[in-house]
């Protein structure tokens, strides 16, 4: 099995645990290293526990019993994005380019004859509904 320990990685059959992040079974339920330890292993917490075992499970349990074990990464934070696509972002803020210019310039609006016919204009459908109400056929 060749279980090796860190302070916050731990070494499963060669797959090498970040306890630091979140991890998901294949039952979707998400586990969480409590910081502790039982005989070199890992005990792993339900995240959200309510309804749920509130019990630690050893990691090398929980890998071969609901295994395998997904990392969950955390969500980029707007920041983040913003550093993605413009690394400079805040001095092309300053330079006057805002998302509602750029969206308003690059976005056309759009009117009602962008859009195609009404397939019950196209055979006359309405127009024959029309001339029922107007009491006469055109």
């Amino acid at each position: 099995m060749n279980d090796t320990s860190t302070h916050e990685t731990f070494t499963l059959d060669g797959i090498k645990f970040d306890l630091t992040f979140t991890y998901a079974d294949t039952t979707g339920v998400e586990w969480v290293w409590t910081g502790e330890q039982a005989d070199g292993v890992p005990l792993m917490a339900q995240k959200q526990a309510p309804g749920g075992c509130e019990t630690p499970w050893k990691l090398t349990d929980l890998y071969w019993e609901l295994g395998p074990l997904i990392k969950i990464h955390d969500r980029p934070s707007p920041a983040d994005f913003r550093a993605a696509i413009d690394p400079d972002y805040a001095a092309t803020f300053a330079a006057g380019y805002i998302e509602d210019h750029i969206a308003a310039a690059v976005a056309p609006a759009l009117t009602a004859h962008h859009l195609p016919p009404s397939p019950l204009e196209q055979t006359g459908f309405r127009r024959f509904i029309r001339s029922l109400q107007k009491g006469g056929a055109s």
